[in-house]
This record gives C-alpha cells, structure tokens and sequence, in this order.
C-alpha cells in the first residue's frame, strides 16, 4: 500500500486503496470513506474530506497507475 498521509487537522488518514481511489481512515472512531482525486464520493462513513489532500495523494503516480490498470 502507498504512503499515507495523516491530516494536521482532522486526524485523518489518507492513503490510496487496491484500485487508486483515495481512502480516508478516522482512527478515532474506525469511520471510512472512498474518493476519488476530486473528492467525489463513492463508499463509507465518512462524506466529507479536505479536497486538497485526496488531490495530493489521489494523483500520485501510484495511485494514477493503478486505476489505469499498469504496474
């Protein structure tokens, strides 16, 4: 799994999942959510999330080559 990002403010982490989306972890209370690298929602507790950093870590290379299906 890719580096993840621990938010200074809201705690939580940020980290890129098996398919390039961007998953945000509170590890306060176990709460998820799935985005994409625009914030948009796809699965999970958590429905908000700092568009900044999904875009920081949804537009890796990492990330980028495994919604595109590449090494």
């Amino acid at each position: 799994m890719a580096k993840a990002y621990k938010h200074p403010i809201s705690g939580y982490v940020y980290s890129v999942n098996e398919v390039g989306l961007v998953r945000v972890d509170d590890p306060a209370t176990g709460r998820f959510g799935v985005f994409d690298d625009n914030g948009i929602w796809f699965e999970g507790e958590i429905v908000d999330v700092d568009l900044q950093a999904a875009g920081w870590v949804g537009r890796t290379p990492e990330a980028r080559a495994l919604r595109e299906g590449g090494s």
